[in-house]
């Protein structure tokens, strides 16, 4: 029986970064590496910061408990971290397949399809989560039907379908919702302590939403909900700066004087802005794209904190909570309804404690703790169809770079007749 010994987690190379999908990596690295004997995260750095590895700014920014292996290949001479919006590096994917090649561990996890490509290429098993979907005349499609990449991994059955559309095998795909980390939120704060803590009035009614601050996210339902409850006061935390300022200006447009932007909040800082709100919102807009397969990583945050949620009525968010019972749903882009959710809420204190109590207790088997487990234990199993005698990625690597120096060498000299 092949045994899962070793994995190595290769990021898209920017980390740490504002991205929310860096969280993700982060936190499910933090899992695997409590699972599996021989665990490594890759990411690009600089020269100073590949002998640090994992340090107490790094640990910070993600509030990671349980510190692991993190490698970081000195791509730069220097780095002002946060890594940049706009950063990727292509080169860094190509010494990540070097340094895969090199360690050659049982399997190789990643987000990223430039690493999907060259573990194929060279002939290292690798598990691909992605979170969009793949048309079937997407370039992504050749990847899915490798031999080499055994698993899927995936976060609605709305994303499994547009996979099968594409030929994938089903056998190698698996559903598996995003989660939280529960001790990020302990111990927990009263409502009184954190509003202290962060200056904010203690009789005010305050409504708090987290994350980025693109337009698809719903912050203009929110800026019109904020005009129908002058009574209120909304805390956005989170967003680019430059989303920031944008939203600001709207603000100020609009002449809106109860909504606060804290701009981006560390990890380690979240909670007690969670812990100071009486109602969290989660307006995902209907109109945008990826609308129907998001899973949104503030919702279990939400849900960790003991506050009532209200949020959109969208397929990956109805997964999570239900109506009524977890969480108040509302359709998208209605600021009406959505005030009128807030107004029940502030109103019904029963109402508000039961939805947040139910979903408090729910989210405490919405772990990245107990998704690794459920992942690697599908990953175990999809090795038992390699077979690992045969796998040869140093020998393939060498063949590749032969092959692709004798290309170059060819064009370069060749003599038209």
């Amino acid at each position: 029986m092949t045994t899962l010994e070793s994995l190595i987690y290769i990021s898209t190379g920017n980390l740490p970064s504002l991205w929310a999908h860096t969280v993700q990596t982060a936190k499910m690295s933090q899992a695997f590496s409590q699972k599996i004997k021989h665990f490594e995260l890759v990411t690009s750095g600089d020269i100073c910061s590949a002998f640090r590895g994992m340090d107490k700014d790094f640990k910070a920014w993600y509030s990671l408990e349980r510190p692991y292996n993190l490698v970081r290949l000195p791509m730069h001479i220097q780095v002002n971290y946060p890594f940049s919006k706009s950063y990727r590096n292509y080169s860094y994917f190509r010494l990540a397949a070097l340094y895969a090649c090199w360690k050659f561990p049982s399997l190789i996890y990643t987000r990223s399809p430039e690493i999907v490509g060259l573990m194929t290429k060279f002939g290292i098993p690798v598990m691909w989560e992605w979170h969009e979907p793949i048309q079937p005349n997407s370039p992504l499609v050749p990847l899915l039907t490798s031999n080499y990449l055994i698993g899927f991994v995936t976060l609605s059955p709305y994303l499994m379908d547009s996979l099968l559309q594409s030929k994938i095998n089903p056998n190698k795909v698996f559903i598996s919702p995003s989660a939280a980390d529960i001790s990020t939120f302990l111990p927990a704060q009263s409502k009184t302590a954190a509003r202290q803590k962060l200056g904010l009035p203690q009789d005010a009614k305050i409504v708090v939403y987290s994350g980025h601050l693109y337009d698809y996210k719903g912050i203009p339902t929110i800026l019109e909900i904020a005009q129908l409850l002058p009574e209120c006061q909304f805390l956005l935390v989170g967003g680019w700066q430059k989303d920031v300022e944008r939203v600001r200006l709207s603000c100020q447009q609009r002449h809106l004087t109860n909504i606060q932007l804290t701009g981006h909040v560390a990890q380690s800082e979240l909670a007690t802005y969670l812990y100071a709100s009486d109602i969290f919102l989660l307006p995902t807009s209907q109109t945008w794209a990826l609308a129907q397969t998001t899973s949104p990583l503030k919702l279990f945050d939400y849900m960790a904190t003991n506050r009532p949620i209200i949020a959109s009525a969208l397929p990956t968010i109805m997964q999570t909570v239900e109506d009524r019972e977890t969480a108040l749903l509302v359709k998208s882009d209605e600021p009406k309804a959505w005030k009128e959710a807030i107004a029940q809420l502030l109103k019904d204190r029963t109402l508000s404690k039961r939805l947040a109590k139910k979903a408090f207790q729910k989210v405490q088997t919405l772990t990245w703790d107990r998704r690794a487990d459920q992942i690697l234990k599908f990953a175990t199993h999809q090795l038992q169809g390699i077979d690992s005698q045969n796998l040869q990625p140093r020998i393939n690597l060498i063949r590749h770079t032969i092959k692709l120096v004798y290309g170059k060498l060819t064009t370069k000299f060749k003599v038209n007749p």
